[in-house]
Parts: C-alpha cells; structure tokens; sequence
C-alpha cells in the first residue's frame, strides 16, 4: 500500500484503524472524489464551533435566500403571463379557441420535458450560477417574444422555447439549496420559498389589474404585461450571474476557512457538496432505485391539477364577476398559498421528520375543493370561488416533497437524476393537466374535479405514506448495522503524484460522492 496521509478534514474525525476496515473502505482516484475534497487538501479547517456556525448559516441566509425567494417568484408570474393575458386579450388578438388556449399550456412543458436531461447534465458539468444566469435571461428574451406573435402557431412556438429555458431554473435552486444548508434547514427554507413564489397570483392579480389602465391603442394591456415581467427576468438574471455564488467554495462573501465550515457544518447530511464527473453507475442506481420511481410518479400526479393555474382567471370571470373583479380576486389564490406555507415553514421549524404528515394533511383541504366544486350549485359563486382558493394549500406538498427527493438521494450524479426524473413526472402531469379542462365541460367541469379528487388528491397522498414507510424501514436496518459496528465511517482516496507514486488519503465519506445506498451513514430523512 502507499504511503496513507490524513487530510486536515479527517484529523477530526475517527478514521479506519484496521487493516480489515481499510480494506472494506471505499477506494476511488481524486477526480471522482467530491470538490470538498479539494478545498480540504488545501486547508486546514476545523470544525465550527456552534456560534461560528451560526454565523455562517446566517450569512448564507442572507446572501442565499432572498435570490431564490425572487426567482421562485418571477417563475410563477412568468407562468402566469399566459393565464393573465387570456383576461387581457391575447385571445381575440390570437383569434385562440379554447382547445388552442389549453395546448399553448400544454406546449410549455413540452419543452419542459425535452429539456430536463440536457439541462440536468449542463448543471453537473458547468457552473450552477452562471448556468442558472443564462437560461434566466434567455427566458426573459423568450417572454418578450410573446408580444409580436399574433397566431396559434407563433406562440405555440415562443411557449415551447419557454419551457426549455425554465427546465434549468428549478434544478439548480434545490443544487444550491443541498450545497449550502443542512437537511432540516432545506425543510423549512422550501416553504418559506415557495410561499413567495405562490404569491405570485397577487403580483399578476394587481400587474393585470394595473395593465388595464394603459391605453396605447393596438398595444394590449396584455402585451405591457410580457414587456414588464420579460423585462424583470432579465435584470434578475443578469444580478445571479454577478452575485449569486456556484457553490461554497467560491461563495465570495465567505473567507476561505468559513468556505471550509459552512462544509463542515452540514456534514450532518452525510452527502457531499458538488462533482462534476458524470458517473454511469450513480445513474444507473437511481434509475433502478423504486423510491426514484415513486418521486416522479408524486410530482405528475400532484401536477395533474397545475393545469387550474391558467384556468384561474377564467374560471372565476365564468361564475359571473367583471374582468376587473376577477383580476382582484385572483390574488386571493396567492394570499392562501402563502399563509398555508409560511405555517407549513413554521411547523416543520418546530418539528423533526414530519414532512409525511404535514404533506399529507395540506391534500385535505385539495379534497373538500373538488367536493365543494361537485356539490354548489352554479348559483353559489361566492362557495365556488373558496373551492377554488382552498386548493392552493397544495404547494405545500409540492415544496415539501420536491426537496425530500433531493434529500434522500445522495451522490451527486444520482441526486442529479433523481430531480431530473421528479420534473420529468412533473412536467407529464402539466402536459396532461390543461387537457382536463375541455370546451365539452364547461362550465362546471364536473369530471375534471372528479379526476383531480382521485388523482391529483388521493393518490399522492398514498404515494407519501408508503414512502415514509419504506424510507422508515430502511433506516431500521441501518441502525441495527451501526449498533453491529459494520458501518465504515471513512474512505480512501488515491492520488497519483508527479514522480508516479500512488498515495493514500484517508477522507470522511463525506468527501467521496458516495450514493445514499453505498453509505450506510446516511439516514433518509422522513
């Protein structure tokens, strides 16, 4: 064997003392190891101490946060500019059928779809931010492009680019989420995120509302509206590729050893922090992995009702208010969402592997919505419009499991995968979703409720519990092998130096992209 040399990270730590648990160590060349590896090759760090750590969760807070709580929510009204123009006259300006109108949502996530993969696999190999900085102001360039088009066919085409360029935006956000916090923290930041996002219906309620003044002539109000959020997206852009970091180890407003503790300090995930070789194998784990499967099959159904986002304005102008009155209480969708996640947020600050619960609990009142939407007479437009308001409390499960796949997956090629394959399932279920709100329905669309009750209610909540369940078992069975002492805390990495000799460091798991299933460190956060 060559000669072994601790690193400043492992000096720390309780590394293998047999040659029996050496030789059952995970054995890899330095490429394939995680980026952390190499800022601990360099410097010495020691772990923080509990004030230190919270004064870098902090400064990550502050930096971190407020870009992801803005992009969260310039995605969703940039989602929203197709449901807000339908008020505004993009459809007699389009000369749009109904049917057209569904499938320009459909379209979207057409290229949502075509684009998961590659867009996936550009996150890995390049960096995060300038990656996320591109397709940011791409996608604003791509929202503008709505205002020349005048028939079906040009904005079938501008919504499918659009829905390429967004594929990226998600993806990246949960990277640098899982980069920078520990598990528990990521639980509660992903409400808190998307209670900004799903606010989003006030910022286009009172965008539309305000658009409707502006008299311009052949310019429609909904034509200002793209100008105003195209316009937005790209300044947004341009700031995350300036100030948005990749990743702890050049986040700039950390000192190098802080780069080295904010690592450190969410070891506790037992998952490393970025690699950037694609690795086959990861890739093949995850595809084989049934929890993989059972994620994406969440996401498409909980994103069968996602089609009510551009029906929303529609559907509360059919039960009889003025355009103005519906512009308003449209914002009423974004008012709920927001309370019910920053108390989701709140709950799971307070508790610890509750995500099951608590995402199950926001599909109760997703249920009573269909109900009360099956069951009101038409006359009753005042209980119509809170069956409407009342389903959005299902971002909760949306946030809460989106990030829960990310976190039980480990290894950054298969975490990598296992988000692609979430959006994949999502992006089917938006494809599909717009489809159930057919002309023939109208206006109570009875079977569409009927549909999402079973479908986009029912099903992902049962899909939640047998997770919990299994991930559960699981993490028994870890815990009896810890008791047993055949769990190997530490690794090896082997690195070739000039003169051709071999050496040998032995690194905590952390540092070496292993896959939830290859350490047996990991436990699945419930």
């Amino acid at each position: 064997m060559a000669t072994t040399q601790q690193t400043a990270v492992v000096a720390t730590a309780t590394g293998p003392e047999s040659d029996e648990e050496l030789a059952l160590a995970a054995k890899l060349p330095d490429r394939f190891a995680d980026e952390s590896y190499k800022l601990f090759s360099r410097v010495d760090v020691k772990e923080p101490t509990d004030d230190e750590a919270r004064r870098i969760r902090n400064k990550c807070l502050w930096r971190i946060l407020p870009f992801l709580c803005i992009g969260y929510h310039l995605m969703y009204v940039d989602k929203q500019t197709l449901g807000s123009s339908a008020i505004l006259g993009i459809m007699e300006d389009a000369r749009l059928s109904s049917n057209q109108y569904n499938w320009l949502s459909s379209v979207f996530y057409f290229g949502y779809l075509v684009a998961e993969w590659p867009q996936n696999w550009a996150l890995q190999k390049f960096p995060v931010a300038k990656w996320l900085a591109g397709n940011l102001v791409i996608w604003g360039g791509i929202t503008l492009l709505h205002i020349p088009c005048q028939s079906f066919g040009s904005l079938f085409a501008v919504r499918l680019l659009l829905g390429l360029a967004e594929a990226s935006i998600v993806p990246a956000f949960l990277l640098s989420m899982s980069m920078f916090f520990t598990y528990q923290e990521q639980a509660v930041l992903m409400p808190i995120m998307w209670s900004i996002g799903n606010a989003s219906p006030i910022t286009s309620g009172l965008l539309s509302y305000g658009v409707l003044w502006i008299e311009t002539g052949s310019f429609a109000p909904w034509k200002w509206f793209m100008v105003v959020t195209g316009i937005i997206t790209i300044i947004f852009g341009g700031l995350v590729y300036l100030f948005f970091p990749d990743s702890p180890l050049n986040a700039t407003f950390l000192t190098y050893e802080e780069r080295g503790q904010a690592i450190l300090r969410i070891k506790e995930n037992n998952s490393g922090i970025e690699q950037k070789q694609f690795k086959k194998y990861q890739f093949i784990e995850a595809i084989k992995d049934p929890k993989s499967w059972l994620f994406a099959l969440h996401a498409w159904a909980q994103e069968m009702a996602n089609g009510i986002t551009n029906q929303y304005s529609l559907i509360i102008n059919s039960f009889g208010f003025t355009v103005l009155q519906t512009t308003l209480l449209g914002t009423v969708t974004g008012a709920v969402s927001f309370v019910s996640l920053i108390t989701a947020a709140f709950a799971l600050n307070r508790t610890k592997n509750c995500r099951a619960w608590i995402s199950v609990l926001a599909y109760i009142p997703a249920s009573l919505s269909s109900i009360i939407l099956l069951a009101l007479p038409w006359s009753n437009r005042w209980g119509l419009i809170i069956g409407i308001w009342i389903r959005s409390t299902t971002g909760i499960s949306y946030a809460i499991v989106m990030i829960w796949a990310a976190n039980v997956s480990a290894g950054h090629t298969k975490k990598t995968t296992v988000i692609a394959l979430y959006h994949i399932g999502y992006g089917l279920g938006n494809i599909i979703s717009p489809q159930l709100f057919r002309p023939q329905w109208k206006p109570r669309y009875r079977p569409t409720w009927i549909i999402l009750l079973v479908v986009a209610a029912i099903l992902p909540a049962t899909i939640v519990l047998f997770l919990r369940f299994y991930l559960n078992q699981e993490n028994n069975r870890r815990d009896s092998l810890q008791s047993e002492s055949q769990v190997i805390d530490n690794g090896l990495v082997e690195t070739v130096k000039e003169d051709g000799t071999v050496e040998t460091h032995i690194v905590d798991n952390n540092q070496l992209d292993l896959t939830d299933r290859e350490n047996l460190k990991f436990r699945y956060v419930l």
